[in-house]
């Protein structure tokens, strides 16, 4: 969905990001800083990704134990009966991909409030092996209806193109060891994403050839939010309280 004039947003992010990158879009909505969960390992602590599931533009499950820094007035949070671990796959029950109207996790660690939300609204659940959905992969709409899967996980794009779904084109991200996460051997595309339905496709670091190429191939907007290295930050959930 595109729009041609402002809309007030919410940006769910990482509390630690940089302190321009808070000013930046702050400029286009406000910011909600992910405050450090006591359960997750410490590279993980503030990652929305991990604590938040975003169902739609004004619908979070959360998990127990998570907080932000700033109201999320208009936006639904409903209380995630599944608290999170410090190791896998005990942590990953709030990390959702969502493309279109297809939701894909292992469901087998999936909250069931998250289960639920989304299937009362008639979307689609997709089980598949790789726990961290949401970390692995960002998902951006085209002009032309279709959506655009770029993934660091080709597990994920293998299922996505079994669904055979028209509308859906996927890209294998090459450069996942270029990704930062101290205290990890690598971070995830996903992790360093978020969608903004005014901006584009928000990166947290400077804009690879990759990337770079997949923007003008499927032309879509995008926008380093960060001068410096591409950085897993748990992802930037965008919500849109007055829609």
């Amino acid at each position: 969905m595109f729009y041609n004039v402002f809309v007030m947003k919410i940006y769910i992010v990482n509390s630690q990001i940089n302190i321009k990158t808070k000013g930046l879009l702050g400029t286009y909505g406000s910011v909600a800083g992910v405050c450090a969960h006591p359960n997750l390992p410490t590279p993980e602590k503030h990652h929305a990704d991990m604590q938040f599931a975003k169902i739609d533009s004004r619908t979070l499950v959360c998990a127990p134990k998570s907080s932000v820094n700033a109201p999320l007035d208009g936006i639904t949070c409903l209380a995630g009966s599944v608290d999170l671990c410090e190791k896998y796959p005990d942590n990953i029950a709030y990390n959702i991909l969502c493309c279109g109207k297809y939701f894909f996790h292992n469901l087998k660690h999936t909250s069931p409030e998250v289960k639920n939300e989304i299937n009362k609204r008639n979307f689609k659940l997709v089980n598949i092996n790789q726990g961290y959905a949401g970390c692995s992969s960002i998902c951006v709409p085209l002009q032309n209806g279709e959506f655009l899967l770029i993934s660091s996980d080709k597990g994920i794009i293998s299922s996505v193109n079994k669904l055979k779904c028209p509308n859906i084109r996927t890209e294998y991200f090459e450069a996942t060891k270029s990704i930062l996460l101290p205290g990890y051997d690598h971070g995830f595309i996903g992790g360093c994403c978020g969608y903004d339905d005014e901006l584009g496709l928000l990166v947290y670091g400077k804009i690879n050839g990759q990337l770079k190429e997949l923007s003008e191939r499927y032309n879509f907007p995008i926008l380093s939010i960060f001068d410096g290295s591409l950085t897993d930050i748990g992802g930037i959930l965008v919500m849109y309280p007055c829609l």
